[in-house]
């Protein structure tokens, strides 16, 4: 089988080979081509090979064989949240979009930790919360702590709930991730006392807890201009890498979000223990391979939602559902009799949180910043 193209260079199809998902993948010998030839004549492509040509990329294992994905269903190009929010039908769980098998939907309980990660537009901000609005809606006890230091902006729309804390600057956020640590702490000691090895909410009376992440590069990013802001970006690492190392059986569970994904700001010790991903269209291949592993979320069509859902080994590109901030002003608006009413589900207080949230606790961090500027003068 051969395909057209506008110069004398013959491409040939070597392998042709069957996917689940309604796919196959063609295999091209292309050997003095140009992949965005073969990209540029997409239609032409899809007229031809009679499918819908899904992603055209160059073997990873060999420069000379590009792989055209094909299948015989195409993704939508926009769902919404609100069509599709009725399938929310087991508790801690949320949508993940939907694939050529249909809507896939995730839970907490069997995915434990995410990422979410992508270029501005791309559609992570918007998946983040449609996540979080989701497990509101299918869940009971649940609490959520959030941080977002661009003070609060994108994630206002919770603050209303009295079972959601926010975070807008570093030092609470500190010490919110301190806090969190601490509750796991003493579920440990719960689970070791009662012969159990992990939290189940109605048995234990303890709620799930959520801690998400909004940009987390600002959270983990190490100025070198300030001791103390280093400090608390080391601190926050080391906090978030407990949690995500240790949180599963502690029914504590980690959602980090962010543009910026580099090894500098995303701590390879906290992606060891995220084993779900989303991950929208990224601007280099090098991104992809930091959250992937692979290039396929830089090759991505620039559709916004379009995203790559990994599990494990398991990748599935999805279309997320949309949901706009009024939406999830509105959703919110519908949770306040459920989590603000008299008869609250949630099992057990809101967490108190470590240290100080005001401008005593800051005051510590200067002090401290001077101690220590004192002891190296000492010292010299």
């Amino acid at each position: 089988m051969g395909l057209k193209t506008p110069t004398d260079l013959k491409p040939k199809v070597v392998a042709a080979i069957q996917l689940e998902n309604h796919q196959r993948k063609l295999l091209v010998k292309a050997t003095g081509l140009d992949v965005a030839l073969f990209r540029e004549k997409k239609g032409s492509l899809e007229s031809s090979l009679n499918a819908n040509v899904q992603n055209i990329c160059v073997s990873e294992r060999d420069k000379s064989i590009f792989e055209i994905l094909l299948s015989e269903k195409n993704l939508p190009k926009e769902i919404q949240f609100n069509a599709l929010s009725s399938r929310l039908k087991k508790p801690y769980s949320f949508l993940v979009g939907e694939s050529l098998d249909g809507l896939m939907v995730a839970h907490l309980s069997e995915i434990h930790h995410m990422l979410v990660a992508g270029s501005t537009g791309g559609g992570k901000s918007v998946f983040f919360k449609q996540a979080l609005v989701g497990l509101l809606k299918s869940s009971d006890h649940i609490q959520l702590y959030l941080i977002d230091l661009k003070r609060g902006v994108d994630m206002k729309p919770f603050e209303k709930l009295k079972n959601v804390r926010i975070a807008k600057e570093m030092l609470p956020a500190v010490a919110l991730l301190q806090s969190i640590v601490d509750e796991m702490e003493r579920r440990f000691v719960f689970l070791e006392k009662n012969g159990f090895t992990e939290i189940e909410p109605m048995r234990d009376k303890f709620d799930r807890i959520v801690v998400g992440i909004d940009e987390a590069s600002v959270l983990f990013t190490i100025e070198k201009n300030s001791k103390a802001t280093r400090d608390m970006a080391e601190n926050a690492r080391e906090l978030t890498d407990k949690i995500a190392k240790l949180g599963r059986a502690a029914g504590i569970h980690v959602i980090l979000a962010t543009q910026k994904v580099v090894k500098e700001t995303i701590d390879t010790r906290v992606q060891t223990n995220i084993n779900a991903r989303m991950c929208f269209r990224v601007n280099t291949d090098a991104s992809s391979m930091t959250v992937l592993g692979n290039k396929k979320a830089a090759e991505l069509p620039e559709i916004k939602g379009r995203g790559i859902w990994s599990v494990g080994s398991r990748e599935v590109i999805v279309q997320v559902p949309k949901l706009e901030n009024e939406e999830v002003i509105k959703e919110v608006g519908a949770l306040l009799d459920k989590f603000n009413g008299k008869n609250s589900p949630l099992l057990q207080p809101m967490l108190e949180l470590a240290g100080s949230m005001d401008n005593g606790g800051a005051a510590f961090v200067i002090r401290k910043e001077k101690a220590d500027l004192a002891t190296q003068q000492e010292v010299f």
